[in-house]
């Protein structure tokens, strides 16, 4: 018998043993994944399981991972191993160009290079993954892959115990249908617990259009006085904005603190990038999707114009000139995305000099029927590789779905892609996304009129105003994400 199958059986001793003692649920499942981590010898080891819903992953037991890595965004069960989640073992080598693995460039930087992820059964039934992080490049073998499913087994094991001890006759079911998900193990262990409920609706948010976050990711040092230290950790990390997220919406009180605190981490770490999200600010972000407080405000009329219609049709003419000239001798195709666009699409196209072919798209938007994410309800219909696309918008304020929508273009290949807005709300900026041509710089304020519409209202006006004080909070600008 050979070392390795000798280190096998005394690992599967250990856990046999750990499953016969007084220990929690949880604090077994524990030694387990450490178990098995020292007797594959790997970089890390995690028990990852499905939601209720079977669509995300979690971490609920883990060994050789820092919290970085851990309190990154969700796994997308149809993002992460996938075959696992059908039954099947599965070796990653490289995770760097395996499209498998959801959070690539993380993985990376945690010193992950190869995954070994079985699946773990409830009577036949999967109900998440065990996975071995590997430091250097590996091809685990037959052994150590039949070693590790066992090792799943016997977590199966323990999730079930915790299941019928938990449940005692109570039936347990999702929408109406029976459901072995919903357990105490399975459903109620969280990766983290979020410090308030604004930052799960945050996240919420972020997981519609597909942003990578990762929760409280570091701690910056502000101060230093002997041995003690004053240190401030953002809320959020957005991986693929390069961008920290703090939010002051727990206590208004705490919002002065929170200023000084951004401010010095800007002077002690300028190549950082932070955004402060007050109360307000994110207040008003969820009433755009019409949710929040703020959004069951009502109203009576429109406000201030803030753009006359002669106003808005001279700078109209003007872009259309400048779009016309930097296009000259070419035959663009412009894009919009329904249906706040439509007037200043409408427009912009009669005043082009140049022939211009015209297309549009429609996405699902936030609190929808669709829930989960951020979709392509109606593509475009026209062939666009190899084209030059106009992207056409009426409005740019957070940046999250214009970043969705020019990504899905750039998959088409075309041989430009270019940004035209009529207005650009920089002061909720949270992507940083390219505006080649712009008509107005709007202050944070909601607007109607020209496209714009407050509950499908005010769409008609040949003007844009704010709405009018005192009567209103900003609700859904457009409930069809149209525009930003």
């Amino acid at each position: 018998m050979g070392k390795q199958t000798l280190g096998f059986n005394k690992a599967l001793g250990d856990m046999a043993e750990a499953l016969n003692s007084d220990m929690t649920a949880s604090e077994k499942l524990h030694r387990l994944v450490r178990v098995a981590a020292r007797a594959l010898g790997v970089r890390g080891c995690s028990l990852v399981l499905l939601d209720a819903q079977k669509r995300r992953l979690f971490h609920a037991a883990s060994q050789g991972l820092s919290e970085r890595y851990l309190r990154k965004g969700f796994l997308e069960a149809e993002k992460s191993l996938t075959e696992v989640l059908a039954g099947r073992a599965v070796t990653i080598l490289d995770v760097t160009t395996d499209p498998r693995v959801q959070f690539q460039e993380l993985a990376r930087q945690e010193g992950i290079v190869s995954i070994l992820g079985v699946p773990v059964r409830i009577k036949g039934e999967v109900v998440g993954t065990l996975r071995a992080y590997s430091r250097p490049q590996r091809e685990f073998t037959a052994a150590e892959e039949q070693f590790f499913i066992s090792a799943a087994n016997l977590v199966g094991v323990v999730l079930e115990s915790g299941r019928s001890n938990g449940r005692e006759g109570q039936s347990t079911e999702v929408n109406g249908e029976p459901s072995s998900q919903l357990t105490p193990l399975t459903s109620q262990v969280k990766p983290f617990t979020f410090a308030h409920p604004s930052e799960e609706e945050f996240v919420r948010l972020l997981d519609f259009y597909q942003i990578e976050w990762i929760y409280e990711p570091r701690s910056f040092i502000l101060r230093w006085e002997g041995k003690a230290e004053e240190r401030f950790t953002p809320d959020f990390y957005l991986p693929a904005l390069d961008l920290y997220v703090e939010m002051t919406t727990l206590k208004p009180g705490l919002t002065t603190e929170k200023n000084r605190k951004v401010r010095r981490l800007r002077e002690l770490y300028p190549e950082v990038n932070i955004r402060l999200l007050a109360r307000r600010d994110y207040g008003r972000l969820l009433a755009k999707y019409g949710h929040g407080p703020l959004a069951g405000e009502k109203t009576h009329g429109v406000g201030r114009v803030l753009l006359s219609a002669s106003r808005i049709q001279n700078r109209v003419i003007r872009l259309a000139k400048e779009i016309s000239q930097d296009y000259e001798g070419g035959h663009p195709v412009l894009v919009g995305v329904l249906r706040g666009v439509f007037c200043f699409m409408a427009d912009l196209m009669r005043y082009l000099a140049i022939p211009a072919d015209v297309d549009f798209m429609a996405l699902s938007y936030y609190g929808g029927e669709s829930g989960e994410a951020v979709r392509v309800t109606t593509d475009v219909g026209m062939n666009l590789e190899g084209r030059h696309i106009l992207l056409v918008e009426d409005i740019v304020d957070t940046g999250m779905t214009l970043s969705f929508v020019l990504s899905h273009l750039k998959s088409f290949r075309p041989a430009s892609l270019r940004v035209c807005t009529l207005l650009d709300k920089k002061a909720r900026r949270l992507a940083d996304v390219q505006l080649d041509y712009v008509g107005f710089e709007v202050p944070d304020e909601f607007l109607v009129g020209y496209g714009l519409d407050y509950q499908e209202e005010y769409r008609n006006l040949p003007f844009i105003a704010l709405m009018e004080e005192g009567k209103t909070q900003p609700q859904a600008q457009d409930t069809k994400m149209g525009p930003e």
